[in-house]
């Protein structure tokens, strides 16, 4: 019997721990560039604007570049830093090269895949942002997911990061996007 009590209560102090965690394990990370990008020690050692994607509602700027360690400059990481924009909001978006081309993958499909809504099309449809989704659980890495989207009105591309607000850009095409990251991971072979 004093086995079972024991085996309760350790259930209990399980349990009631259960939510620390979890709200510890919910908070966004950045990216591993992200993260090394804004160290205290780290600057950037070149960039080139590879891209621009410009609406009526929301900005974006995409710039190849590498991040070294001004202490260590062996020590340097390469990638693209999304600038978002729009009236109310502003967010960066650094996304490593190791994961360009899967970017780049994703957002060709969503741009060709002829995703259209039947009129009178229901309200705040997204098509291709499970593309960005992981299987196994929610992303906590403060990192780039995109949609192609259908509003009364209005359709075109959303991007967003993990934990930030939506940027909206009517009648454009995932395909802006997906060309300024190629252009990107040419610009950052050999640097």
């Amino acid at each position: 019997m004093k086995l079972t009590a024991g085996a309760i209560a350790c259930f209990a102090v399980m349990l009631s721990a259960a939510p620390a965690q979890t709200t510890t394990e919910s908070k966004i990370q950045p990216t591993p560039l992200e993260s090394f990008a804004k160290q205290p020690g780290s600057h950037v050692a070149w960039s080139e604007e590879t891209g621009r994607i410009e609406s009526t509602q929301a900005h974006a700027v995409i710039t190849a570049l590498v991040v070294e360690d001004t202490a260590q400059p062996a020590d340097r990481l390469r990638g693209i830093r999304i600038d978002l924009s729009d009236d109310n909001a502003k967010d960066q978006v650094y996304l490593g090269e190791e994961t360009l081309t899967q970017f780049r993958d994703a957002l060709e499909e969503i741009s060709h895949s002829g995703y259209t809504c039947a009129e009178p099309c229901p309200p705040n449809r997204f098509f291709g942002a499970a593309l960005f989704w992981y299987g196994d659980k929610h992303p906590s890495v403060h990192t780039l997911t995109a949609a192609h989207y259908y509003q009364p009105g209005s359709s075109g591309m959303m991007l967003r990061a993990i934990g930030a607000p939506a940027f909206f850009f009517p009648d454009q095409n995932e395909s802006r996007l997906s060309e300024a990251i190629v252009l990107a991971i040419e610009h950052l072979k050999g640097r």
